[in-house]
Formats: structure tokens, sequence, C-alpha cells
């Protein structure tokens, strides 16, 4: 064991540091550190602290005794302070081991943890599309197996082998990962040793009480003396490049700590930060000549107010308006902090924080400037203040009709959807916390018993009436006929995410668990407000825009569509599930299927969820042949009705239009990958759960299956005649819609236990391909003018 009382910080850190003294910290020095001798020491000084204790408990007795004895006269006036400061030195050699324990604890802990992190990300890489090797390279898994930086290189350049940009981006999010962690590791090294210094160094080879009882103390120390720091930087009137060096550099690396974020927005102000964030756009330019990375500081900006911004609880336990939160808020000093917070955003909400000139173009307000960084963070934001600056921004424009008239942003059309703060909001909740958007539209409300808090947020949005939103309009909007209005894809995202529990184009995992019951029920509400009057998602209506997300919402629900229309019930899952009207549900679908990213979408989900569920019915073993010809029937009916209503509007468009050109249609192709890929995963990972047989190859047989047939039925080639193309859409459309159902029939023999009959499989095969025919054939319209068929 090391000399402590006579060691020197670096002696004593460089004999059990797993990292080399001065060298930087990398992920191979992190992935392979011999945590041994660190470990050892840890031990060692267990039994030293052990023995401490036991003589710190004696020399706090002899201190007592010797003061509260009767023993008086000179000699003991000069007895006493020695025996007190003999005793002090046991209770501070006792203090200062303890000290040094937790100091190495919990930097052995820290370490641990980074190591196993480290190890699942190499374990589990293929969740991101990606191979890690042990020098934390990262490539990706399919061909052509480049590297990041490759990958991002080619992404910039016209040339060269590529990655899907949902690869590449999934790529990106996992370096991120791992970037955390060997920060993590850095900073608990420097924390470390920090505080050994100054532990060993004020001893001076004697026993003496320590500074830092504990590694938290010392981050906590670091912590505000860095947000001192980016306070003094971020007041100077006239910033140098080294000044925004430092302050990125604080953010950094506290901008997930409360107490770092806490103090900075609080020293600072509200909108003396959010003026600063606008002071660095200004800057933008001069600090990107200087090499200084303006997006890491922007951020970790973002970050700080993500952090500053988190109430306690959740909107579970804590939801906006409740007894429960409104306790925190006015009872408790942090709730009050807090208050004060948010009451300072919305002061300078609609104000403009920063004026570098008089005749500045820059009109952003202070909500702009909150909701800029919120898009910069990389941290979540918080659920219940998503849904109380959310609440505050819809009581404000119902107080001021056309608050977000005014043109703040302009990307050169007539509308830029960024001036629409409660669509942007939206935006960026559907983009990084899903939990957060559905708990703001869930029709049941939040919290329980008396803290629970009811809202009409889906009414508010999608409803009809007087009280329903009114987007923003332009001037010329007021005054003429025209309608500029993009429609709001902040609340598409939103509406999407809320009830898939998904954000935009992110796919399920290992770790998905189904759809929440608020998933369900905000589903069903927004599927039967638009099925109880289909035009309103019609072409030239004002909620087109929504046409995809209700497709979406459909294809994430595919056999819940089933039951609406058909009244038959092919589900297989364990979800909570939504209730899709059986009076409104086929009118809607025709309605979306004239909508091409809606028609992709359900038609590939349609298709998955036929081959999942017949390799289900044929695999599972507990069924007699009988059983599954029955099950097959129950099920193809209702999937081929469905394929034929795709496909008549798909049909009807073709020989009504007569597109003179495809690039549209065969541009949102790509949207058949996507939701092939959702449909399966969702049944994998969640519908049929682990106790089903054959996932691996059964996934990669319905991927090549599925978008094979469906990109050959989508991408478009128009000829002279708009009748014969429409009539060979259907007819194609059908046999190719029976040819994937006994595709999945024969492909399900092939990996059953069971022993089937060539007259067995025959057999199954044509309950498929009759009741998918039966089906089709009610569901489409032939759309030319013949009175024969």
């Amino acid at each position: 064991m090391p000399d402590w009382t006579g060691a020197g910080a670096g002696s004593l850190f460089s004999t059990i540091n797993p990292f080399p003294l001065g060298a930087n910290v990398t992920y191979e020095s992190v992935r392979n550190a011999d945590l041994g001798t660190l470990g050892n020491t840890l031990s060692s000084l267990d039994e030293l602290v052990s023995k401490l204790a036991t003589l710190d408990d004696d020399a706090r007795n002899m201190e007592r005794m010797a003061w509260a004895s009767e023993w008086r006269g000179e000699n003991a006036g000069v007895t006493k302070p020695v025996v007190e400061r003999a005793a002090n030195k046991f209770i501070a050699a006792h203090e200062q081991a303890q000290s040094l324990h937790n100091i190495l604890q919990s930097f052995w802990s820290d370490l641990y943890e980074c190591q196993e992190a480290l190890e699942r990300y190499e374990q589990n890489a293929e969740h991101w599309g990606a191979h890690l090797s042990p020098d934390g390279t990262i490539r990706s898994a399919e061909p052509p197996h480049i590297t990041l930086t490759q990958a991002r290189t080619v992404d910039l350049m016209p040339f060269g082998e590529s990655v899907p940009p949902e690869t590449l981006e999934s790529m990106n999010v996992l370096a991120h990962e791992i970037a955390r962690v060997i920060e993590t590791a850095a900073e608990s090294d420097r924390v470390a040793a920090r505080e050994l210094s100054t532990l060993m160094s004020r001893s001076e080879g004697q026993f003496s009480a320590p500074r830092s009882p504990t590694m938290r103390d010392a981050a906590d120390a670091q912590a505000l003396e860095d947000a001192r720091a980016v306070v003094d930087l971020g007041s100077k009137e006239d910033k140098t490049t080294a000044d925004w060096r430092r302050m990125g550099e604080h953010f950094g690396l506290h901008a997930d700590d409360p107490l770092f974020a806490q103090y900075v927005i609080d020293s600072l102000g509200m909108d003396a930060y959010l003026a600063l964030g606008q002071e660095l756009d200004y800057a933008a330019t001069e600090l990107a000549s200087a090499n200084v990375d303006i997006e890491s500081i922007r951020t970790g900006m973002g970050n700080t107010f993500v952090t500053a911004m988190q109430p306690p609880g959740t909107m579970e336990t804590h939801p906006p308006g409740s007894p429960a939160y409104n306790a925190w808020i006015q009872e408790t000093s942090e709730g009050r902090a807090y208050q004060r917070r948010l009451d300072a955003l919305n002061a300078i909400g609609t104000d403009v924080p920063y004026h570098p000139t008089p005749f500045s173009p820059d009109r952003r307000t202070g909500y702009d400037i909150a909701l800029d960084l919120l898009e910069a963070a990389d941290l979540p934001v918080d659920d219940q203040f998503f849904y109380q600056l959310t609440s505050d921004l819809i009581d404000l424009e119902l107080e001021h009709p056309g608050a977000w008239d005014r043109e703040r942003y302009s990307d050169g059309t007539p509308r830029d959807i960024r001036n629409d703060a409660v669509d942007r909001l939206l935006g960026i909740g559907a983009q990084n916390n899903p939990e957060a958007v559905a708990a703001f539209f869930d029709p049941e409300g939040n919290g329980t018993g008396k803290d629970h808090v009811g809202n009409s947020h889906l009414d508010y949005f999608i409803g009809e009436g007087d009280n329903a939103r009114r987007p923003p309009r332009v001037a010329l909007e007021y005054v003429t006929a025209f309608d500029f209005s993009p429609g709001s894809p902040g609340l598409a995202a939103a509406l999407e995410t809320a009830a898939t529990g998904l954000s935009l184009g992110s796919q399920p995992g290992a770790e998905y668990t189904g759809h929440s019951a608020a998933n369900a029920r905000i589903a069903e509400q927004i599927w039967n407000t638009f099925a109880a009057d289909p035009s309103r998602v019609a072409a030239e209506s004002a909620f087109n825009y929504l046409a995809p997300t209700l497709g979406h919402i459909g294809a994430e629900y595919i056999s819940d569509v089933h039951l609406g229309i058909n009244g038959v019930d092919t589900a297989y899952g364990t979800s909570p599930r939504p209730d899709f009207t059986d009076t409104g549900t086929e009118h809607l679908v025709r309605e979306l299927a004239k909508n091409v990213q809606a028609n992709a979408a359900m038609t590939a989900a349609n298709q998955a969820y036929l081959q999942i569920s017949i390799d289900e019915i044929v695999t599972s073993g507990d069924r007699s042949i009988s059983d599954m010809r029955a099950d097959i029937s129950d099920l193809s009916y209702p999937s081929g009705f469905l394929s034929g209503a795709l496909a008549d509007a798909r049909a009807t468009d073709i020989y009504e239009s007569q597109i003179s050109s495809d690039e549209s249609r065969n541009a949102v192709v790509d949207t058949v990958n996507t939701w092939t890929d959702r449909a399966l995963n969702v049944a994998i990972y969640e519908t049929l759960g682990s106790d089903f047989p054959g996932l691996a190859s059964l996934a990669d047989a319905v991927k090549g299956d599925v978008t094979e047939w469906t990109f050959g039925l989508l991408k478009v080639d128009n000829s002279d005649s708009a009748e014969a193309d429409a009539i060979a859409e259907i007819d194609s459309s059908l046999t190719e819609h029976q040819d994937v159902g006994e595709a999945a029939v024969m492909a399900a023999i092939e990996r059953s236990e069971v022993d089937f009959t060539p007259r067995d499989g025959q057999s199954l095969v044509n309950s498929s391909r009759s009741q998918i025919d039966a089906g089709y054939r009610v569901s489409y319209a032939d759309p030319s003018p013949r009175t024969d068929k």
C-alpha cells in the first residue's frame, strides 16, 4: 500500500491511476483500463478506514472525558489542550482516509460504468446499423462497411460508396453516445486528480481535515467555479474569441448539471441569457474564422437551458396545475426559483432580447431564441416544462390573436413556418421527447386522484368550431383570397409521435415494449375525429397536410384498421389498442389512399402484417390444419379488402389524372422502406414477442419480398391509355397480393416444426388466395365508365 501521508498527489495518483500520466483519455484507454491496482488500493483503504474509525471513537471519548472531568490546576490546563490536539489528529486522520476512499471509490465506479457502457455499445452496435471495433472505429454494419468519417465525407461529396441516410444518422448517434462516455471518464479523472492534489498538498505529510469529503462535493465546487466564469464572461460587453471558446468549454462540461445551469441563468437573468444566445449568432462569422466550434457552444447553451427548466417528478406525479405541482412552486425554494425563470421567459417572450444596432434586421423574440436553444440542445426537453410552455403560448395566442403573424423569420417563401411558435414547439417535442408530446395530447389528462389534470388539446388543434385553433396568417392573406399556409408540420409530427410513441423516422428496436395506453387513446381520437368527416383531409382542405400523418397512424395500427372496416380482429399483439370507429374508418381510408405517402405507408404495413401474421399462425404449432385454414381466411379477407381499397385509389388516380410526370409519385416510394421496417419491427419486438420463432430469417425474407413487390407496385410508368393502366393496376395488385400471401404460407411451412403434407400446404395457400380475392373484389370499383366487367 502506498505511503499516503508522505506521497505527493502526482506520485500517489500515478501509482494507482489506470490512465498513463499526462496522456489523453481515449476510447482504447477507457476500454482497456486495468482497474485492478485501483481496486486493490480501495480494499486496503477499506481496512484502514475501519481501523481509523475505532481510533476516531476512542479519540473523541478521550477528549470528552478530559474536558468533562473534575481535573483542575496548572497541570490540567496544560495537558487538556494536548489531549485535544492528539484526539483531533486521530479524528482528522479518519476523516482524511474516508475522504480519500470516497474520491477513489467514485473514480473507480465511474470508470467501471464507462467500461460497461463501451462494452454494451460494442455488443449492440448493430442496433445503430454499425460495427464498433475495439479501437473505437465505427463502421457501417452493411456493405460497403465504411467508417463513420468516410460516410460523413461521402455524404458531403457526390462520389464514392455511401450508406443510407438513416444509417448515417444512427452512426452519428452512436458516436455521440461514445463521446459522452469518454468525456465522463476524462472528467472523473480530472476531478479525482484535482481533489487528491488538494488533499495531499494541504496535509504536508501530516494528518489534516480534508477540503471535500466526496467526489460530488468536488464536482459541485468545480461546476460552481466554472458557472461563475461563464457569468463573468457572458456579462462582458465586448467578448473576445477566447471568451466564447472558454464559455463553450464550460457549457460542454457542465450543461447537464442543474447546479451549473441554474446558477448561470439565475445570475445572468433569463433575458440576458437569451440575449447571449442571440449575440452568439451575430458573432458566428468572426468565431468561425477563428475555428471556434459554434455549434458546440449553441448545443451547450441549449442543454443548459433544458437542464435549468426541469421541475421534479413527471407528468404523472406533478402535472402543471395540480396541487402537488403548485405546492412545489409555492413552498420550496427550488420551485420558486423555477417559477421565476418561467415568468422571466414569458416576460421577455414577445420582446427582442438583443439589439446590436438600432436598425438590426433581427426581429426574433425571446420565445424565438428559447426555441432556437431547444432545437440546438441534444438533451430531451422536460415533459412538465414542455406542457407548461406550450400551454402558455396557447394562452398568449388566445389572448392576442395574430400573435405569430409577424414575420420574424424569412426563408424566401410567403410564409416561414418558424414564425408559428406553438407549432415549432410541438415539432421540437416530437423530435426529442415522445413521452412529453403524448402527455400533452392525452385526452384522459395526466396525474391521478386529486392531482389529476385534464386537457382538451386535441380538440383545440384538430377540432371544429369557435374554440378550435386558427393558424397564423400573413398580411396578404387578410386582404386577398390567397392562402399561403404550408400547414402545421410541427403539429403533424407531434400527432404522429403522440399516437405511435416513436419520433419521426425512428424504428422500434429490441427495447421497444409497444404502444402505451396514452398512445392508443390519442390515435383513437385523431382517427375518429377525421373519420367523422374525411373531407377535412381531402385535397385543398385545411387539414390536407395531415393526410400522410393519418396514413402513418393507420399503418402503425393496421390490425385496428382491419377491425374498423370489416369487424374482423386479426391482431396478435399485447399493446393497448385504439377503437377505430366502424362507421367512418372505411371512408377515411379511401380518402387517405388518394395521398401517395399515406397509400404507400398503409400498403407496406398491410403487406408486412399479412406475412408476419400468416407466419405466426403456421409456426405456432398449437393449431390443427383446419384451425390454421380458418385463421388464415379470417386474416386474408380484411387484408385483401384493404389492399383493394388502396389499389382502387391508385387506379382512379391513374385514370382521372393521367399524370404527365411520375417524379412526384416515385419520389415518395422510399416511404415503403420505412413502413415495411416499421411494421416488421413492431410485430417482431412487440406484437408477437420473444416466443415467435425464426424472427431474424423472417425479417430478412419479409423485407425483401414486401419491399420488392411494393416498389414495383408504386413506381408508375404511364402509357397512353389511362383506362388500360387503371385496369392493369387493379388486376396486377390483386395477383401480387395473392402471391405475397402464398409466399408467406410456403415460407412459414418451411420454418414450422409441424410436418405438412403437400395437400395441407396447398389448402392453406388456397384459403389465403381465395379470401384475399373475395375481400379485394368487394372493395374496389372499376374506375372506367364501362358497364361491363
